[in-house]
């Protein structure tokens, strides 16, 4: 699970990055130009629903964002994400630094594909990504920007599939149970993935057969109970 989750944000930080430099752009290219971007770097295919930037407010809304496995994982849906927003300081231009006052993130459903060959979907992804944000990336990587924490992040996480094509008729689903969950103050990315690793905790959730319980959740006063938000 940890390694799912690790995937996920990385995937998560290449989306901010790119969404950071089409700022700039006009919607109708911006939407065009990140499907071709991602598709380039993940060498998945990418539908986005809905793209709009606020050049003057630092904003950025992903509406309905999916990348779909390729033939040799059966070609659905890998990640289902029907929201990404975005909301920065007004200063990353200047300072190269990722810094958002909020973040709110959607994520429908993950699905994790064992080939008949035995490769996971998701390995082959993941190394992409790893190079994509290394510092030895090329220069128009996210090596040049710095990820510089989050005030406020709504996280909504749905369900995580995992099915074996190797071993037909292996396939278990989780229902992971967070819907609108508060986290503030997140510094980095590592203990990004450890708050979403204790929201779920909370939730007293079996997790890939091991039995979790809240007793982590108290670890971490940054994440807080379900909360409305307005668009």
């Amino acid at each position: 699970m940890k390694f799912l989750f690790r995937w996920a944000f990385r995937l998560f930080l290449v989306l901010v990055v790119f969404a950071v430099a089409l700022v700039l752009l006009k919607d109708s290219a911006l939407k065009a130009y990140a499907e071709r971007r991602i598709r380039s770097e993940t060498g998945l295919d990418v539908r986005i629903g809905r793209l709009e930037s606020g050049l003057f407010n630092s904003t950025l809304t992903i509406e309905n964002l999916k990348l779909y496995n390729t033939a040799e994982f059966g070609g659905s849906p890998l990640i289902d994400l029907p929201e990404i927003h975005l909301e920065g300081d007004g200063s990353f231009l200047a300072s190269r630094k990722l810094h958002f006052k909020l973040v709110r993130l959607a994520v429908h459903e993950i699905n994790v594909v064992e080939s008949q060959n035995g490769r996971t979907n998701i390995v082959g992804v993941l190394a992409k990504l790893d190079k994509i944000t290394s510092t030895n990336s090329p220069a128009e990587t996210p090596r040049d920007w710095e990820f510089d924490g989050i005030d406020t992040l709504s996280l909504t996480l749905g369900k995580l599939k995992y099915f074996s094509m190797k071993k037909l008729g292996q396939a278990t689903e989780f229902d992971l149970g967070l819907n609108n969950q508060i986290v503030t103050n997140v510094k980095s990315l590592n203990e990004l993935s450890s708050v979403v690793m204790t929201a779920i905790l909370q939730k007293g959730i079996t997790i890939l057969g091991d039995p979790v319980s809240s007793a982590a959740a108290h670890k971490n006063p940054g994440v807080t109970g379900k909360q409305p938000h307005s668009k």
